[in-house]
């Protein structure tokens, strides 16, 4: 928990994306969590047996590391809580496809800001597709403003990024398989809209405006729609809200631990 919340705290920029994006079956990171709050299965018995469906013990262990610290580090107990309730209930394929996104998201900086800042941007721009080419161009512009990062990725690295983070919006449902990345419909249900409140109060536990938390561009709620959507949740009791005109305050009613169980 201290190694999350120091990469938090200092903005750590990784090419996990790479790794994760490179998996042929995204199944196996729900069995990696699966197993994780298994007491009878783990991490490293789904790498023993090979459940990445990889050829060398380096590409595997490679894959259990990334895996752990993208989906399998928690900020606190509440987080922790939060990650098990969902994924030991019954809740629907595309809520957990989302859930994976904010986890991802929390745990690491790249991903998080190229999603908010080029994938939802462009998905509610009215474009049909998301290309290669703009990955690869925030990526490089990114680099050029931020020269004091000292990140030196090679043009290959950025090619690979952009790819390999296509390839895995496409594993997710996010977007069309196939060479042009055409966008699915995304509208998260109630129940999502009401995790990804938790999701963005374990990302800015200080915060209650949530017009100001910086997960909100993934949230997929349109901005213009917000305040409607979150009142209708909040009058069922769901959480507290307050909105003032300016701010749109949350206070959440539900135990991490529980919230699951009343959704």
């Amino acid at each position: 928990m201290e190694d999350f919340n120091y990469a938090i705290e200092l903005g750590v920029y990784d090419t996990a994306i790479n790794v994760i994006g490179g998996l042929r079956d995204i199944t196996v990171i729900f069995k990696a969590i699966d197993s994780h709050f298994s007491q009878s299965d783990s991490i490293e018995l789904v790498n023993q047996r090979n459940e990445f469906n990889l050829r060398t013990e380096k590409s595997r262990t490679r894959i259990e590391r990334e895996v752990k610290k993208g989906f399998l580090q928690f900020m606190n107990m509440d987080h922790q809580h939060l990650i098990q309730g969902i994924f030991s209930e019954r809740v629907p394929l595309q809520d957990k496809q989302l859930v994976l996104v904010w986890q991802f998201a929390l745990n690491n900086r790249l991903f998080r800001e190229i999603t908010s800042r080029v994938f939802v941007k462009t998905y509610y721009s009215g474009r049909a597709s998301i290309s290669k080419n703009d990955i690869t161009a925030y990526l490089k512009e990114f680099l050029m403003q931020n020269e004091s990062l000292q990140i030196s990725w090679s043009e290959i690295t950025i090619n690979t990024l952009s790819t390999k983070y296509l390839n895995l919006m496409s594993n997710l449902g996010f977007l069309s398989p196939g060479r042009v990345k055409s966008f699915n419909h995304i509208r998260p249900s109630s129940e999502a809209q009401v995790l990804f409140l938790y999701f963005a109060k374990i990302f800015s536990p200080r915060g209650s405006n949530i017009l100001n938390n910086e997960l909100l561009p993934i949230s997929f709620i349109p901005l213009d729609d917000i305040q409607d959507r979150f009142k209708k949740l909040s009058l069922k009791g769901f959480f507290n809200m307050n909105f003032t005109g300016v701010a749109l305050n949350i206070e959440l009613s539900q135990s991490y631990k529980g919230v699951c169980d009343v959704l």
